[in-house]
């Protein structure tokens, strides 16, 4: 059974959702703790498997793809599979690209369809025991991102969203 997160690790998660390349200084910076706290909240993350794995998209690795519905997965080589879904009817989905769709042999493909573009949304947040930077109550749903002054607070509703951006320009800070 997997652990539930703690609130700094969860914080953690979003911010890399966003740049998958932040350092741990930024990180530290981010939250408003020390370098050693992000540094050990990111190693808990890493070696309990629950980063999986940092990724960059190119502009090019979002040309014209193909989704190709398949019951032999095997005949797709790993080089040119971008992504593969196991489907509960046993059937699979390998994602390809286009031009690639000719370099296939003997696969047995059920249906092929063809992708103009790539629309790739964040997995939704699931947070637990994380708490509005504002007012301090625990958030429930999906928290909303303040930026002020090149840190990241996150709030609950939109009126602490609110707040916390009258409460940065009464110090002068820009949101």
């Amino acid at each position: 059974m997997k652990r539930n997160l703690s609130e700094i690790e969860q914080r953690i998660v979003m911010l890399l959702r966003a740049n998958s390349r932040m350092s741990i200084t930024d990180i530290a910076r981010e939250l408003g703790t020390s370098r050693v706290t992000a540094k050990r909240a990111f190693d808990s993350l890493i070696q309990t498997g629950r980063i999986k794995k940092f990724t960059v998209i190119l502009e090019e690795d979002e040309r014209e793809m193909i989704l190709v519905q398949t019951n032999d997965p095997s005949k797709f080589p790993d080089e040119m599979t971008i992504e593969k879904f196991h489907l509960i009817d046993n059937s699979y989905i390998v994602v390809l690209y286009y031009e690639d769709l000719t370099k296939i042999k003997g696969a047995h493909i059920t249906s092929v369809q063809v992708a103009v573009r790539r629309e790739q949304n964040d997995p939704p947040v699931i947070v637990e025991k994380i708490h509005c930077d504002y007012c301090g109550n625990e958030i429930n749903s999906r928290p909303i991102a303040v930026q002020i002054n090149n840190r990241i607070y996150y709030a609950c509703c939109p009126n602490c969203e609110r707040d916390l951006k009258k409460r940065s320009k009464t110090l002068g800070v820009e949101a």
